[in-house]
């Protein structure tokens, strides 16, 4: 069973998906509410994070360390 969702915020809409396997028993509805909250509050946390300051080489191309790591500076 799917069960499609969207929330309209002040960053935008964010939509998404419950998965449950047909013979999986459903939780209850305050249970996926909070699976809802839950993915919700990882999206605005995702979008509201301060972006890190990557260090860049003379093209502008984001400089690696050599097990592939983006270099960040500060």
């Amino acid at each position: 069973m799917k069960i499609d969702f969207a929330f309209n915020t002040k960053y935008g809409t964010f939509s998404d998906a419950l998965n449950f396997e047909d013979d999986q028993p459903l939780p209850s509805d305050v249970e996926i509410e909070a699976m809802k909250a839950q993915r919700l509050a990882n999206w605005i946390s995702h979008v509201t994070a301060p972006q890190p300051n990557y260090v860049l080489d003379a093209d502008g191309n984001i400089v690696f360390d050599a097990d592939g790591n983006a270099l960040i500076q500060g």
